[in-house]
């Protein structure tokens, strides 16, 4: 469960692509919304990258880059490379992690997946430092990473002692059902959700748990930084919080649908901050974001979107 992105999920042979970001299908065709597959979404450019709103609330990347671009801006997330002000979400959390929000958070999901499976064998797609599967070990899971990155999974292996399979997850087979699946920063880094989503159900046993947290559109840090990013002098900072590497950004409601439709039944879904600390932005800026943020607590529409779910 990443802490910085969802490094190492993207899967290599992904959907329609382009020549290279911003470039044109080879049909010429608009990509469908990856939730409810309308082709009414409207283009709007956000910095780096165009991404169409769809009528459902889903806003998404179109084009696609290149499967190839895909699988190395995920390994250069793991690096740090991508984006400077989140290295730090990296750095922090390996073997002398901080007792702080995102800790928290990890060990909060953990619970929660635990009283509704009973704990077993846990699988975390997108390990991230590996901190996920080490708190879900304390907890008593079995737990099993699936990483792209062969050195994210060895930096895992090393700090925490934990396991991982280096691979795709959509060709990720476990030796009989499994518990539990968490995804936490990776949905949003995948072509295609739906296809990610039914395997999570083909290996997890009836009445098994998902667990999925996601950056949501509907919130007041999205509105807030796409109006920004249309400001002279500011767009070009405020557009840095569309990632290149983040192809769909969900609501709670087109979350619970497409888990739904992928044979799942939620548990919850809710609305969740981000926490703003480890970010490396000059301090106007981080006040400004968590100006973003606290309105979103107050008023419902926050920045992220987790959902808990079991297989039917």
């Amino acid at each position: 469960m990443s802490t910085a992105g969802g490094a190492g999920v993207a899967r290599l042979d992904a959907g329609p692509e382009s020549d290279a970001l911003g470039g044109a299908f080879a049909s010429g065709e608009a990509r469908p919304c990856p939730v409810c597959g309308a082709r009414s979404g409207r283009a709007r450019r956000t910095g780096e990258v165009v991404l169409r709103g769809c009528p459902c609330g889903v806003v998404y990347m179109d084009p696609l880059p290149r499967p190839s671009v895909i699988a190395e801006q995920e390994i250069e997330a793991f690096e740090g490379g991508l984006r400077e002000e989140t290295t730090e979400m990296f750095t922090a959390y390996y073997r002398d992690y901080p007792d702080d929000p995102v800790v928290r958070g990890f060990r909060e999901s953990v619970e929660e997946i635990r009283r509704v499976t009973g704990g077993g064998r846990l699988v975390d797609v997108g390990i991230g430092t590996g901190l996920f599967l080490h708190l879900a070990r304390e907890a008593g899971f079995a737990p099993l990473g699936v990483e792209i990155s062969p050195a994210c999974a060895a930096r895992a292996r090393e700090e925490f002692g934990v396991d991982a399979h280096v691979g795709d997850f959509e060709s990720f087979e476990p030796v009989g059902p499994v518990d539990a699946v968490a995804m936490s920063d990776v949905l949003e880094h995948v072509a295609d959700p739906r296809r990610f989503l039914a395997h999570a159900a083909a290996i997890l046993r009836p009445g098994g748990a998902l667990f999925v947290a996601v950056p949501c559109c509907r919130s007041t840090l999205f509105r807030g930084a796409e109006m920004l990013s249309r400001v002279p002098r500011v767009g070009a900072l405020a557009g840095r919080f569309f990632a290149i590497n983040h192809y769909t950004y969900f609501t709670r409601e087109a979350l619970a649908r497409i888990a739904r439709e992928c044979g799942f039944e939620p548990v919850w879904v809710r609305g969740a901050s981000p926490y703003v600390g480890r970010y490396d932005f000059s301090p106007l800026v981080k006040l400004g974001v968590r100006a973003l943020v606290e309105a979103g607590r107050w008023t419902g529409l926050e920045a992220r979107a987790e959902l808990l779910a079991v297989k039917r």
